[in-house]
C-alpha cells in the first residue's frame, strides 16, 4: 500500500498562485475557502521574499481524527486524511485540534444559485461542500485513485512541488530526503514537508505559524 506525500520546495516557488487557482477550480470550494494557500514570508534582514505552499499536512498521526466526536474525519490506508461529510455535524473540535490551522468550516455562501454550477449539473463528490461541515485539502484523492497527481502539483509551472509514494524507493519524492516538516515538535509527523533556503527554516516556520492564512 502506498503512502502519499508532497515535498514543497520553497527555493523554487515564485508565488504565482497557480496551485491555489487549480485547487479552487478542481474542487469548486465555496467563496472564502482556500484549501491550498501561498503564504508570503519576507525576511528584511536576509533581503528576500519567500513563498510557502500551505495546506493540510495529511499527518501520520492526525490530531483532527482523534478530536472529532463523530468520527467524521478518518485516514485512508494510503495516509490521506478525509472528512466524511455525512457524519460531520460541524462541532469544530477538529479545527481547534489542528496545529496548522488548515481545517475550515464550509460557509453558506456559494457561487451559484440552487446549489448547481451552470456547467456541472451533476457535481462529483469532491465538488459537493455542504455548509457547516469541516473541510480541508484532500490531496485530490479522486485524481490519485485514477493514477493522476494532485491538481496543484500538476499545474505548478516552477515544479516547486514533488508528489510521490514515501515508501517507494523508486518514487521521485525519494530524491528529496533533505526536506523537513513544519512544527515537528507537534508530533503529528506530516507527510507534507519542505525544502527551505539555507538558514531560513526557523524564520519561515515562525512567520507561517504567526499567520497561517492568506490575506482576505
Amino acid at each position: 500500500m502506498p503512502r502519499y506525500g508532497i515535498v514543497c520546495d520553497v527555493n523554487r516557488c515564485v508565488g504565482c498562485m497557480t496551485c491555489v487557482i487549480n485547487c479552487k477550480e478542481e474542487n469548486l470550494t465555496r467563496p472564502g475557502i482556500w484549501w491550498n494557500q501561498i503564504l508570503q514570508v519576507e525576511n528584511t534582514e536576509a533581503k528576500r521574499i519567500m513563498y510557502v505552499r500551505y495546506a493540510c499536512m495529511h499527518c501520520e498521526d492526525p490530531p483532527c481524527v482523534k478530536a472529532c466526536p463523530n468520527h467524521a474525519i478518518y485516514q485512508r490506508q494510503d495516509g490521506i486524511v478525509l472528512v466524511n461529510k455525512e457524519k460531520c455535524s460541524g462541532v469544530g473540535d477538529c479545527v481547534d485540534a489542528c496545529p496548522y490551522e488548515v481545517i475550515m468550516m464550509t460557509p453558506d455562501k456559494q457561487y451559484f444559485t440552487n446549489n448547481q454550477a451552470l456547467y456541472d449539473h451533476s457535481p462529483a463528490e469532491h465538488r459537493v461542500h455542504p455548509p457547516g461541515k469541516a473541510s480541508m485539502c484532500t490531496l485530490c484523492y479522486h485524481r490519485i485513485d485514477q493514477g493522476l497527481e494532485p491538481s496543484c502539483v500538476v499545474g505548478c509551472p516552477s515544479k516547486a512541488m514533488i508528489f510521490g509514494d514515501l515508501d517507494d524507493p523508486d518514487s521521485p519524492i525519494q530524491k528529496y530526503d533533505d526536506s523537513e516538516p513544519l512544527q515537528a515538535g507537534a508530533g503529528t509527523r506530516p507527510k507534507v514537508t519542505y525544502r527551505f533556503p539555507d538558514g531560513q527554516k526557523d524564520y519561515v516556520e515562525e512567520a507561517v505559524m504567526q499567520n497561517p492564512h492568506m490575506p482576505k
